[in-house]
């Protein structure tokens, strides 16, 4: 059984004043968790400059990360659940710290790769922070500083496009500009080491070493497979058995999940028909936000007078370009906690999908000028803001207090791992729609991962409507009070 300890704005040790000192902190956190986020896209064409790498194999630059934090996750909430939500927020934020030193470093597209992976418990440190928060606060006030953290996450990374940008023009080449948040995640250790509490609820159990690792050789083998497919032939050799490999990983790691006590991810508590709906529109969201993220970018840097298409902005101007998403993103997070007093988070969840489908989409038809690329984000950024905070809030309401961890943390999995699958997807779309006898993908490439992302989101609404008949169903079969006397 679960050790539970009192929780809320007076548990032992921590007065409510403490609370929002904290909660600043893990702010702090999120705020450079954020900038680091934002910068890797918009650094992206300098990197593949300075690293001789073409458009499709930068794919994997995000692709590593989220591959590494599909996996990190689960493990890091599970862990924090066992063993203190602080503590694991100190390993995260170690590896964090390597892992952008290294990227910054980097003297070769391997090694980056290396940093890249290193840098996935960085997709760990919101699921940590919230199973703090949830620790210490009231249901609602814990909403509220979801919200709060999840618009820092947003907001820092438009900083971080733009602040790319900016640092590029006075710094010496992209790696001089990658020093500067492998100095900030010395900052956030700092933070968490000395200033952020421990949790006091404790799960009971062991760790899943088997389910971590089927899980890793699985998503490995599964997204080599899809990147691989172009270059090598869908029926090549190899690429049969990467798919081989991860078809019999991946079958083994649900057999393991489902007989042992304590699964890396709960499999019955994420089929829970009031959670299992969100897990999908998270893989969705990340699906249409990370995977289009490269895509982007590329387009933006692509000089018109050699390929026909795009704007041939350097970092600066791609930072500016991508800024209204991250800003769109930030005052719909803020928005959630008022919207979902007046029509419930489920419906805002819905209407995300919505505003993201009709960016996209817009995207698709109109991309030959600035401001219509600008136009088309204004919707993308805000239901990505709606998404990002009415998901965390819906799994909170649905799980159970000493398995906070691990819900969020199959969460914030789904999320990447649809950005690393779509990630793998579009890189395969981008390797294999290029002019003849060149890497350089056509301009109908990137309106295809474009329509790919506006058929997703599509879908975030449908996942949507299932929370809503799930949640209704769950509340018709709930004892009803007897009538009066």
């Amino acid at each position: 059984m679960p050790r539970i300890q009192p929780a809320g704005p007076q548990a032992p040790g921590l007065g409510g004043a403490s609370v929002a000192a904290v909660v600043g902190f893990l702010v702090f956190v999120e705020l450079t968790s954020g900038i680091i986020q934002g910068m890797m896209p918009t650094l992206l064409p300098e990197l593949g400059g300075a690293l001789r790498v073409s458009a499709g194999d930068l794919n994997w630059v995000n692709s590593a990360q989220l591959l590494a934090a599909a996996v990190s996750v689960p493990l890091f909430g599970r862990l924090g659940d066992m063993y203190g939500h602080r503590r694991m927020l100190r390993v995260a934020v170690v590896s964090l710290a390597v892992g952008s030193a290294l990227v910054a470093w980097s003297p070769s597209f391997e090694m980056l790769l290396v940093g890249r992976v290193l840098q996935g418990p960085l997709a760990a440190l919101l699921p940590l922070e919230i199973g703090l928060v949830r620790d210490r606060l009231s249901a609602e006030k814990a909403r509220g500083a979801i919200g709060l953290l999840v618009g820092s996450l947003t907001f820092g990374t438009s900083v971080g496009m733009v602040l790319a940008g900016l640092l590029s023009k006075v710094l010496s080449g992209v790696h001089g500009v990658l020093w500067v948040p492998a100095i900030a995640t010395v900052l956030c250790a700092g933070v968490v080491f000395f200033l952020v509490p421990e949790s006091t609820t404790r799960a009971s159990g062991t760790v899943d070493w088997a389910g971590a690792g089927l899980l890793s050789v699985g998503l490995a083998s599964l997204l080599l497979g899809i990147a691989q497919g172009p270059k090598n032939g869908w029926t090549a050799g190899t690429n049969v058995a990467l798919f081989a490999v991860a078809a019999v990983a991946l079958v083994a790691w649900v057999i393991v999940e489902l007989r042992v006590a304590e699964p890396i991810v709960d499999i019955r508590l994420t089929v829970k028909r009031t959670l299992l709906p969100v897990y999908g529109a998270s893989f969705l969201v990340g699906a249409a936000l990370f995977g289009s993220q490269t895509a982007a970018v590329l387009f933006l840097a692509s000089p018109p007078d050699k390929v026909g298409y795009g704007f041939g902005y350097g970092p600066l101007g791609v930072g500016w370009m991508m800024l209204p998403i991250g800003l769109l993103a930030f005052v719909g997070s803020a928005a959630v906690p008022r919207l979902a007093r007046v029509v419930n988070a489920r419906t805002v969840l819905a209407l995300s999908g919505v505003l993201m489908a009709g960016g996209y989409a817009f995207l698709v038809l109109a991309h030959a000028e600035p401001w219509q690329f600008v136009l088309a984000n204004v919707p993308i950024g805000l239901g990505t803001g709606l998404a990002l905070t009415a998901m965390p809030a819906l799994i909170l309401d649905a799980s159970p207090a000493d398995r906070t961890g691990i819900a969020t943390g199959v969460y914030n999995t789904a999320k990447t791992l649809g950005g690393s699958v779509s990630g793998a997807v579009f890189a395969a779309v981008l390797t294999a729609m290029t002019f003849h006898g060149t890497k350089i993908p056509t301009e109908s490439a990137y309106s295809a991962v474009w329509w790919c992302c506006a058929g997703v989101s599509i879908l975030i609404t449908a996942a949507a409507g299932a929370v809503l008949g799930a949640r209704r169903k769950a509340d018709t079969a709930a004892p009803q009070p007897a009538p009066a006397a």
